[in-house]
């Protein structure tokens, strides 16, 4: 009987469990009733792709649950083995991502709810849409016919920036805590199930687009696509959120309110495809680099240019107290 083992054991036992993880759901398992989507304001600043991104209804299952419930000295114990971890834990998240533009996210591992993580590593997978996961939704997420960005480009940022405020639990109120900070985020983009799946010639027309704007090299670009469709729908996925984060982390007028979140709580990203390193976005680098853009006519110059000082002085203070890398530019 697990009481008879010796208490290290024991401690070693629940150490384990806790850091299990949960298999990935198969598609057919999907159901919307067991789904959720986060609508309110301040989730997230993406409008379009709040209707998007199918929560499950319990966010996370706490690996230790059942040993809490077996009964008072188990639940002691297992609660000192959650209190003695020091280190800060990683969480996996897996994501869901369809045809028809929406993304379905299943928490894999949160062993411990608290707001200073680790690595926190998200495998996205791509499929097309089955017959019980039908969309209500009648626009075309890849194109708008209003001012801003298609539903598809904010379809990640909803995402991303959700949990940066909330963490893995989509709360009903507002989240006012200052919200989760990251030590590392890793995104691996997964072979596609089946071909056909992504309109390619749309996503590659946007990542280019902004990879030209951000005046990157042949080599950083690194345009050597696979020849395998299945891997190829992965690789222009992974280029075309790469293609988003490079955009908001540029902090230009109409971006800084999107993406100082991102610099204000992760670390550093990393980008995968299949498993293997495509691309590290240095935010340390990044931030120390991002300075206030005076080539721009905008009213109220001197106000706004205070305002970028003061954020970013916070921003510096934040990383800092989190333990988030930052680099110190020499003058």
């Amino acid at each position: 009987m697990l009481l008879n083992l010796p208490q290290e054991l024991r401690d070693h036992i629940f150490t384990i469990v806790c850091l299990s993880a949960r298999s990935e759901p198969q598609l057919p398992t999907y159901r919307r009733e067991c789904r959720r989507t986060c609508e309110r304001q301040s989730y997230s600043l993406a409008p379009s792709a709040r209707d998007r991104v199918w929560f499950e209804r319990t966010s996370f299952q706490n690996p230790l649950l059942p040993l809490l419930l077996v009964n008072h000295q188990v639940h002691r114990e297992a609660q000192d083995v959650l209190r003695r971890m020091s280190e800060p834990p990683n969480y996996a998240i897996d994501i869901a991502f369809l045809k028809d533009g929406t993304l379905w996210p299943t928490w894999l591992s949160v062993p411990k709810l608290q707001r200073t993580l680790g690595n926190v590593y998200a495998q996205f997978r791509i499929f097309a849409v089955p017959e019980q996961l039908q969309s209500h939704l009648s626009d075309d997420p890849y194109h708008s016919d209003e001012l801003g960005p298609p539903p598809i480009i904010w379809l990640f940022y909803h995402l991303l920036a959700g949990f940066l405020r909330n963490g893995p639990i989509a709360l009903e109120r507002d989240n006012e805590s200052g919200g989760f900070t990251v030590q590392n985020l890793i995104l691996d983009f997964l072979p596609a199930s089946e071909k056909g799946i992504l309109p390619l010639a749309s996503f590659i027309e946007y990542f280019k687009e902004v990879e030209d704007m951000a005046g990157l090299t042949d080599t950083e670009n690194d345009w050597t696509l696979s020849k395998d469709e299945g891997l190829l729908a992965a690789e222009c996925l992974a280029h075309f959120v790469r293609a988003l984060l490079l955009r908001v982390l540029n902090l230009g007028v109409s971006t800084i309110k999107y993406g100082r979140i991102l610099y204000e709580n992760v670390g550093d990203i990393e980008i995968r495809v299949d498993g293997r390193m495509k691309w590290h976005l240095d935010l340390p680098k990044m931030f120390s680099n991002l300075s206030f853009d005076h080539e721009i006519s905008i009213s109220h110059r001197l106000k706004r240019e205070h305002m970028f000082a003061n954020w970013k002085e916070m921003a510096s203070e934040k990383r800092l107290e989190a333990g988030l890398p930052i680099e110190i530019l020499n003058t």
